[in-house]
């Protein structure tokens, strides 16, 4: 029997959403999930990823058709042909965040805390939180993501629309 020849693999071409993960590793992220393994206290994962839509909430309600979006400090991330997965730990801040039923940029949806392995939901989603507490309660209450810039004092604010672009 004659040694197999060893060729390296081809490389997978790397996607956007790739290149968008990388970026925000070891970053606070809200990503929207199709199905989701919660991460017990000592780190042990369940084998099965849970549906989003069979997750039963504090209020004994489901979510429905609401979007389930979830929330922590990305951890990886991996991507198979057509599924990516992402590991997301606790968020830094405690307390400041919102959790269960509320309105994201005025439509209702669900947002859970890490740390859990999520399995996206497409077409992907994934945005980085805001750092500081004021900027995170806007980003979740404008249908379009702002951020306050604070200058010398704290009544002088500039709001500057995601959409708008730089001339």
């Amino acid at each position: 029997m004659e040694p197999i020849a060893t060729t390296p693999l081809p490389q997978r071409p790397k996607w956007d959403i790739d290149r968008r993960l990388e970026r925000l590793i070891g970053q606070e992220v809200r990503v929207a999930g199709e199905s989701f393994v919660p991460v017990c206290w000592n780190g042990q994962v369940r084998q099965s990823f849970i549906h989003v839509r069979d997750l039963i909430l504090p209020d004994n309600t489901k979510p429905g058709v609401l979007p389930v979006f979830f929330e922590g400090r990305l951890c990886r991330f991996e991507r198979r042909i057509g599924v990516v997965c992402v590991a997301l730990d606790l968020p830094r801040v405690m307390g400041r965040a919102a959790e269960g039923t509320v309105l994201v940029r005025g439509i209702p949806a669900v947002l859970l805390r890490g740390p859990a392995i999520v399995r996206l939901a497409f077409p992907f989603r994934v945005e980085p939180l805001p750092a500081d507490e004021a900027n995170y309660w806007e980003d979740l209450r404008l249908p379009t993501a702002q951020f306050r810039l604070p200058f010398d004092s704290a009544s002088e604010t500039v709001l500057y629309p995601a959409s708008k672009e730089c001339r």
